[in-house]
């Protein structure tokens, strides 16, 4: 090992009876430094005193008793933290419990997640009215049991934290009943000019459902 001797230790290290010991094959096999391979009283100092007025001081009295009060006052400031009192929650049953939901049997429902217009016939789990898992519908002609990784990770959007829990309306929270009555408003302005001033913005559609919805509305508002 190429020792550089400019590099001194700051515990009286001779770096000329480091390479003859190392050389001769005497002191540890393995170090982790150049004071430890050579084992001046300055590092074993060090390293006995580590720890200032330590259980090692002779000078420490610290018997079973003070050990016992140290310890209890700890276990004592350790419980203050869970003192915290938090606010009352009430569980309340069931006026009249629902004969499909039982505690701890989950039920399975039959829908479909839409990617790209299209849509993929899948197997919802639910436990207690919480969807939990996601996996293909076998008797469903376009997944046949399947289920890819975006329908599986669809049910995370239903507890994602930046979902909107509420309707906003100019970034405020609004309701779906005053969201309603606007709608209707502005679309009455629309009835004289066929809806020129309407327009659907919309993602593919291949639901007849969807697609027989547009075309009524179409059909009351021409020009939109």
């Amino acid at each position: 090992m190429d020792i550089d001797p400019k590099k001194a230790s700051p515990y009286n290290v001779d770096i000329s009876a480091l390479r003859s010991a190392s050389s001769a094959g005497q002191g540890p096999r393995y170090w982790r430094g150049l004071e430890e391979l050579a084992g001046t009283p300055e590092f074993r100092n060090h390293i006995e005193n580590e720890f200032p007025h330590g259980p090692n001081d002779p000078d420490t009295k610290f018997d079973r008793r003070d050990l016992l009060k140290v310890m209890a006052a700890s276990a004592a400031f350790a419980g203050l933290s869970g003192c915290t009192k938090l606010p009352t929650q009430k569980i309340v049953p069931y006026v009249r419990q629902p004969e499909e939901i039982v505690p701890g049997k989950p039920l399975f429902y039959a829908t479909a997640a839409t990617l790209g217009g299209v849509a993929t016939g899948i197997l919802v789990e639910s436990h207690m009215g919480r969807p939990t898992k996601i996996e293909g519908n076998p008797d469903h002609p376009g997944s046949l049991g399947a289920a890819d990784a975006f329908s599986q990770a669809s049910i995370l959007g239903l507890y994602d934290p930046d979902r909107s829990q509420a309707e906003i309306h100019d970034g405020r929270i609004g309701s779906w009943a005053a969201f309603q009555d606007e709608l209707a408003a502005a679309l009455g302005t629309e009835k004289g000019t066929g809806g020129s001033g309407v327009r659907l913005l919309t993602g593919t559609v291949t639901s007849p459902t969807l697609g027989d919805q547009i075309s009524t509305f179409l059909k009351a508002y021409p020009s939109a």
